[in-house]
């Protein structure tokens, strides 16, 4: 796979950022972070990040970064159009952080397959505890920056992913990784990052049963 240039699909957090750590170690060329940006909120879609920390976190990692504004609705399309762009410039696959939803997986096939790109899924089949234990492995920071209200307690809000909170999700019966969304989180620092990326927490914001950490930028 040596010399096969690829985008990596990224949320900022810590599944994405775990495939990108994964896809280099295989011999893949990470040329882009590709992101969807909510087109109204100017933040990614699921995580809620400003584009402005999105931006951060690729030049802290060295990578450029492509934002791709969209709405649910134009997700695929969105997808399409920022992939055939891609491939003018020699990409020849993406890298996506699936784990073990068969319909994330069936999307990315799918939408892959119709773009003429090959999909990479380093993270599929491991079991969540692994992906996070090998996370913490590489001395990843992780800052919880969404989640299920209804779920987990306001407290771990602008908190780093520890053990302490694993042995809550644990307790709970929590999906490990937040494969339902349960929450999520951002890379700050570990392997590849030329600096940490500093973040300032302006307070929350709730959105449904979703509470998303609010930023001064």
């Amino acid at each position: 796979m040596q010399g096969n240039k690829v985008f990596v699909s990224w949320s900022g957090g810590k599944d994405s950022y775990l495939s990108l750590i994964k896809a280099k170690a295989a011999g893949l060329e990470p040329g882009s972070l590709f992101t969807f940006i909510n087109r109204d909120q100017a933040c990614s879609m699921s995580h809620g990040l400003p584009l402005q920390l999105l931006q951060r976190q690729a030049r802290a990692l060295g990578i450029p970064h492509v934002a791709e504004p969209v709405t649910w609705e134009g997700y695929e399309k969105g997808f399409h159009r920022v992939v055939a762009g891609l491939r003018q410039e020699g990409y020849g696959g993406g890298v996506f952080g699936d784990i073990n939803l068969p319909e994330h997986r069936q999307w990315v096939e799918q939408a892959c397959s119709k773009a003429g790109i090959t999909p990479y899924l380093p993270l599929w089949g491991m079991a969540e505890e692994e992906v996070l234990a090998q996370l913490l492995e590489e001395n990843a920071e992780l800052l919880i920056v969404a989640l299920r209200s209804d779920l987990l307690e306001e407290k771990w809000l602008g908190s780093i992913l520890g053990q302490e909170f694993i042995r809550e999700l644990r307790a709970r019966g929590i999906s490990l990784c937040g494969e339902r969304g349960e929450y999520h989180t951002m890379a700050l620092d570990g392997p590849f990052f030329q600096e940490r990326v500093e973040v300032k927490i302006k307070g929350t914001r709730p959105s449904g049963q979703v509470l998303f950490l609010d930023y001064l930028l």
